[in-house]
């Protein structure tokens, strides 16, 4: 495997040790309920990007309503719930079994060609961004409301 990264570099990625990060919490948004704020990590994997199907998955992502608060060649999203529903939108990881409306049911051609990473955890998550992202690297998004612009109306 190619491109993105090497195989070493993936595996250590999808199979190492789980370590125990920070907890993150987001102050609560004016007007709007408070929520453990988690961020997420997901990878396109080569044949994704070999494919040209990163804009595809940013935009499902974004329609969602997660916020992208870092990318190199890997995006990290942050928002209520991101994990779990991370997990549902890019569907089952042997493609055969993957949801039609999924990322993998849409795109995947095969198990091994699955298109995306997506972090399995909020635990999990802490560590691979940890391993990709240097905290200087990452936005911090202030929340003025549930604006979908950062424009004001």
């Amino acid at each position: 495997m190619g491109g993105l990264f090497g195989r070493g570099a993936l595996r250590g990625l999808l199979c190492g040790a789980k370590a125990p990060g920070p907890r993150l919490l987001a102050r609560p948004s004016s007007g709007g309920p408070s929520w453990t704020r988690e961020r997420t990590l997901v990878a396109v994997k080569p044949d994704g990007v070999q494919r040209r199907l990163v804009g595809d998955v940013i935009r499902r992502f974004e329609r969602r309503g997660f916020k992208l608060v870092g990318m190199k060649m890997l995006q990290v999203w942050e928002g209520p719930n991101v994990v779990c529903t991370s997990r549902a939108m890019i569907g089952h990881t042997d493609s055969a079994e993957a949801s039609p409306g999924t990322i993998r049911g849409d795109f995947s051609i095969h198990i091994s060609r699955n298109v995306i990473h997506a972090s399995d955890s909020v635990e999990g998550a802490q560590r691979e961004i940890q391993l990709w992202f240097q905290s200087s690297e990452l936005v911090d998004w202030a929340d003025e409301g549930h604006h979908s612009s950062i424009y004001p109306a």
